[in-house]
Parts: structure tokens; C-alpha cells; sequence
């Protein structure tokens, strides 16, 4: 399956500062998603759109501040000051919404 890619416009095109929470929040997420190694859909704010990959979180690059998502065919690299929203999928289901 590869990285699954969906765009859509964003309700406002803003760079909205995160709160220490939400950051910590996803923070909490991003560890559950690869301690688990459940799949996840990770939302990304883009230049014009909102896009969302999914796959498994597999790699943290703490110097770059990227994570790897990757599924069965393929990977990419996304910065994590771009994710707005990570959704974790148990038993084909979306389990939880961590903003």
C-alpha cells in the first residue's frame, strides 16, 4: 500500500503558533504511534492545502526535527512543525484524534 496522500483546502490558511499543550499532545502521540507501531494518519500543513499521509511512524530525526512515515511500498520524511493532527488506527478503526 503506499503512502496515502489526500488534499484538501484548510478551513483558514494560517501558521498558527502551537500551545506548549497541543505540542506536548502531539508529542504524546507521536511515542504511542511508534512504541505501538500501530498505523497512523498524520495531517500536514502544506504551502496552499492541508494534506494527510498514512503509514507507520517509524523513525524520529531529532536533530532535523523530521519523522518517517512509512507504509509497505514506500516512505517519506515530514517536518514535524508541519503536523497538525495525528490519528491512530487500531483494528482498522480511528481510535483516537491528538492535536
Amino acid at each position: 500500500m503506499p503512502v496515502t496522500i489526500h488534499a484538501s483546502l484548510p478551513s483558514q490558511r494560517t501558521k498558527q503558533l502551537r500551545t506548549e499543550e497541543a505540542k506536548e499532545s502531539l508529542i504524546r502521540s507521536l511515542g504511542v504511534a511508534m512504541f505501538t507501531e500501530r498505523e497512523a494518519i498524520i495531517s500536514v500543513r502544506g504551502d496552499s492545502q492541508l494534506q494527510t499521509f498514512q503509514g507507520k511512524i517509524t523513525q524520529l530525526d531529532k536533530q532535523l526535527r523530521n519523522i518517517r512515515v512509512e507504509n509497505k511500498d514506500e516512505y517519506t520524511w515530514i517536518p514535524f512543525e508541519d503536523v497538525m493532527k495525528i490519528e491512530i488506527i487500531i483494528d482498522d478503526h480511528i481510535v483516537g484524534i491528538f492535536k
